[in-house]
């Protein structure tokens, strides 16, 4: 224990959200390392989050999309472009959401998808990254339907339709999607 937490202490106990969000990681981590499953958390982040369009700002929470944890629902998950991320779901990160509800420590689906995917960067040796949590779990009145702007897998032509697919970002340049793609080698064969 760090004099900060005993001082801390002195003063009342850990924000509730912040001691979650600390268990959630250690939990990560831990299925991390024990599962190699990093880069299926990497993909389901960014599967989440690829909802996002910024010509549908004016929509609102929860229409806009992005990172709401709208790829729990079956509308998105069972979807084509999202293959395969079931597993993550309900293997990886689904346990962890219910050991955490059991203890009382809230996270909601949105926080444990985009932090499983920034944790699994920093285990396979990648950067630490600063997020920002606090997200809530949003279900779109309005659905979209599949693909949900995310890549197809084999468009006539490659090069326009990621700049078409990821231009609906703010501010993606092409070196931002050129690293984007080059995350899909990430992984292993099974």
């Amino acid at each position: 224990m760090s004099c900060f937490d005993c001082f801390c202490g002195l003063f009342g106990a850990e924000d509730p959200k912040k001691k979650a969000l600390k268990a959630a990681k250690a939990k990560l981590v831990e299925v991390i390392q024990a599962k190699s499953c990093g880069p299926i958390l990497l993909r389901t982040a960014w599967h989440d989050a690829g909802t996002y369009d910024m010509a549908n700002k004016s929509k609102g929470f929860p229409n806009s999309g992005g990172a709401i944890g709208s790829i729990t629902t079956p509308h998105e998950i069972n979807a084509p472009p999202n293959a395969g991320l079931k597993k993550a779901l309900d293997v990886y990160l689904g346990p962890i959401k219910s050991e955490l509800d059991a203890a009382g420590l809230h996270v909601s689906w949105a926080d444990l998808i985009q932090l499983g995917g920034a944790t699994a960067v920093e285990c396979m040796g990648g950067p630490k990254i600063a997020m920002k949590y606090g997200r809530l779990d949003g279900i779109p009145t309005e659905l979209a339907p599949p693909p949900f702007g995310l890549p197809d897998a084999f468009p006539d032509d490659p090069a326009a339709h990621v700049r078409e697919v990821f231009y609906k970002y703010d501010n993606m340049t092409d070196e931002d999607i050129v690293a984007l793609s080059g995350a899909h080698t990430v992984g292993r064969l099974f």
